[in-house]
């Protein structure tokens, strides 16, 4: 370790380093306007992908969390589900220019996270997350939303707060 105050850097493995960044057919590390502009090419035309494949899963949940009965709790592996759903919408909706659906997969994450023993309440609370991020992803809400989603949003958080 070095002396107090003092850094040391350790240099990656030369081959560590060409998996990194690969000179040939890959991108530098500091990006030209061409590679910018084609790195942004890449994920526009993934937008369409992203949709259906976030759009599949959430059809997915809210058939699933719909064959409970009233009153009913989710099991610990469909918790489990939506952790792992939330996460994923949650880290790629702001590459695809929908920041709203990265809020509201945060805020589902957040609440699916501190389950430990599910409850009737965490269906009505998840079922309702699900459903906004539905409704954003069908209207293509691009950017925050307005007003009206803002409201939304803090009425999510405050029910995930109150309703554990």
């Amino acid at each position: 370790m070095a002396g107090k105050g003092k850094v040391q850097i350790i240099q990656a493995p030369t081959d560590l380093r060409k998996r990194a960044v690969n000179f040939k057919t890959g991108f530098g590390v500091i990006l030209s306007p061409q590679e910018t502009q084609k790195l942004q090419l890449v994920v526009e035309r993934s937008s369409d992908e992203f949709t259906r494949n976030i759009g599949e899963k959430l059809k997915a949940l809210r058939e699933e969390l719909g064959q409970l009965d009233d009153g009913e709790a989710p099991s610990k592996a469909m918790v489990g589900r939506i952790v792992a759903d939330a996460l994923e919408i949650k880290g790629l909706g702001g590459t695809f220019k929908f920041p709203l659906l990265t809020q509201i997969a945060k805020s589902l994450h957040d609440y699916a996270m501190q389950i430990s023993e599910p409850n009737a309440w965490n269906t009505v609370i998840v079922s309702h997350h699900i459903d906004a991020l539905y409704v954003v992803l069908a209207q293509r809400i691009t950017g925050l939303g307005g007003r009206i989603e803002a409201e939304l949003l803090k009425a999510l958080r405050a029910a995930s707060t109150k309703f554990k």
